[in-house]
């Protein structure tokens, strides 16, 4: 069920002279989408007010711009009357630089967001549906609401999230909205989907070769199919693990319910990606914290290869149930 609505976004913008815009840790396109186009929103239709955004791009979509402020280089007199807006995520160990919002630098916290998850955070303003496809959709349906003007920028920035986040609108959540909102990015002077979508659609060798290998060599277990992308596997192919972290290569293969990537960490940990196109698995993935997402595409932290196991097993079980229920 969805918290509040667009409306409750658009006031709070409006009521704050500074605005700092944050992301999630391990950043996506709709993250990044959707911080950078609220900021250009924001800046075409309230120029007088003062925008921030915090983070970086993980060195993803780089044919895109991502000018990113500094904290530090923030003069103080910017915290009065000010907003801090967390777009795409909820929790403070989500958060990229959470710190700053836990120390209580901001007047009042606003949180534009699609995962259904109640967060550790007091925000006074906050709009969850997790019927969007992206938060990029829900920062374009303020606009296409509010009657914003939209520059070429904010629409290439909100295209980018959208398309992203949908699986280039193929997925469940995928509605008559989503391209209401696509027909609204289109009122921009000179945008293009095609300024998007042919840097999106450059194929890198060394993933190429990589996703060779990942579909020679993937195990399964039921109808969940998984790989480990191991620090040795990263090195052969000269992929960072943001690189190596594409799930999506095993999706819907033969008969299988879940597919899941395990990705080496340089921490020490294990990441785990796991997409369904049928079973919900958030519930599975937030037992493994931190964890949590989408009923069909969340993400866990995993320790040790015996919880790597457990997870399989966890996930197996919760298909076989499924199938089950579902005869």
């Amino acid at each position: 069920m969805a918290k509040n609505n667009w409306k409750i976004a658009k006031k709070a913008i409006e009521e704050y002279d500074n605005i700092f815009i944050f992301h999630h840790v391990r950043p996506d396109g709709d993250c990044l989408g959707s911080q950078f186009g609220l900021r250009e929103l924001i800046k075409s239709n309230y120029p007088s007010k003062n925008v921030f955004v915090f983070g970086d791009n993980g060195g993803i979509y780089p044919f895109m711009k991502w000018d990113f402020d500094k904290f530090e280089d923030v003069d103080k007199k910017y915290f009065k009357n000010s907003l801090g807006v967390v777009v795409d995520a909820n929790n403070s160990e989500r958060i990229q630089f959470a710190q700053y919002i836990l120390d209580k630098n901001f007047t009042k916290m606003l949180r534009i967001d699609h995962h259904p998850v109640d967060p550790d955070i007091k925000y006074d303003y906050e709009w969850e549906d997790a019927a969007y496809a992206a938060a990029g959709e829900q920062v374009a349906y303020i606009a296409m609401n509010a009657k914003w003007v939209i520059s070429d920028d904010a629409a290439k920035y909100l295209y980018l999230a959208i398309n992203t986040d949908s699986g280039r609108f193929n997925y469940e959540y995928v509605q008559k909205r989503t391209f209401d909102v696509m027909s609204y990015l289109h009122s921009a002077p000179n945008f293009k989907v095609w300024d998007i979508n042919l840097p999106l659609s450059y194929r890198d060798e060394r993933k190429v070769r990589f996703a060779a290998y990942v579909l020679l060599n993937y195990k399964k277990i039921g109808k969940v199919l998984y790989f480990h992308v191991t620090k040795k596997i990263q090195k052969k192919f000269n992929l960072n693990e943001n690189e190596a972290n594409d799930v999506n290569i095993l999706a819907n293969i033969g008969d299988c319910k879940v597919w899941v990537f395990f990705i080496d960490q340089k921490e020490g940990w294990i990441r785990a990606r796991v997409r369904s196109n049928s079973v919900w698995i958030n519930d599975i993935c937030a037992k493994h914290k931190p964890g949590g997402g989408h009923e069909v595409a969340a993400g866990a932290t995993i320790h040790s290869k015996d919880e790597m196991k457990q997870i399989l097993r966890e996930l197996d079980e919760k298909v076989n149930e499924y199938e089950k229920q579902n005869k």
